[in-house]
């Protein structure tokens, strides 16, 4: 397809489950706000197709596990793979951004620069995103992933600061 107003961004690898849900590569030499991202195209008979997002899971910056509206069943997400997934051009990032999705694998701290965990996994749904941490004793804990709740992010370091709700990291899965 040489449509210049997409950008292929990843492909559908795979189903994943029962319910709808798709396994995907994502080219991480495209940057992109998964956070903004509403909608994507899926390349369908050479012609780019809308698809509203449900939620996205994401398992490091190039795999991630998308639920699309509509996609309900092993079957329907069976005719998605292998399709191109593609957004607007509009909707490709700077490069120098950071993502909530690019936090994957960064220790996090809180207010205290107390360890808290580390992120192992990035989800967004259609109204908020959390990560998943480990914490140093291995137990796994959700936090919400709020721009609002981060003090600090060191790239070099591969550390974030948040100001966590008092006994959040209490609660686990």
């Amino acid at each position: 397809m040489g449509d210049a107003g997409f950008v292929q961004i990843g492909y559908i690898q795979r189903t994943h489950g029962i319910n709808g849900e798709l396994a995907v590569s994502l080219n991480s030499s495209v940057e992109f706000n998964p956070e903004e991202l509403e909608s994507v195209f899926l390349e369908i008979e050479g012609i780019p197709v809308p698809f509203f997002i449900t939620h996205i899971r994401f398992q490091n910056p190039e795999k991630a596990i998308v639920k699309f509206d509509e996609v309900d069943s092993i079957d329907q997400a069976q005719e998605l793979c292998g399709a191109k997934i593609m957004i607007t051009s509009e909707n490709v990032q700077d490069s120098n951004e950071i993502y909530l999705s690019d936090l994957i694998g960064y220790k996090l701290l809180n207010t205290n620069k107390q360890e808290v965990g580390v992120i192992v996994v990035y989800t967004e749904y259609s109204m908020n995103a959390t990560f998943e941490l480990v914490t140093p004793e291995g137990k796994h804990v959700l936090v919400p992933a709020a721009e609002e709740l981060i003090v600090e992010v060191d790239t070099s370091a591969k550390l974030i600061e948040m100001e966590l709700p008092e006994g959040l990291t209490d609660l686990n899965l």
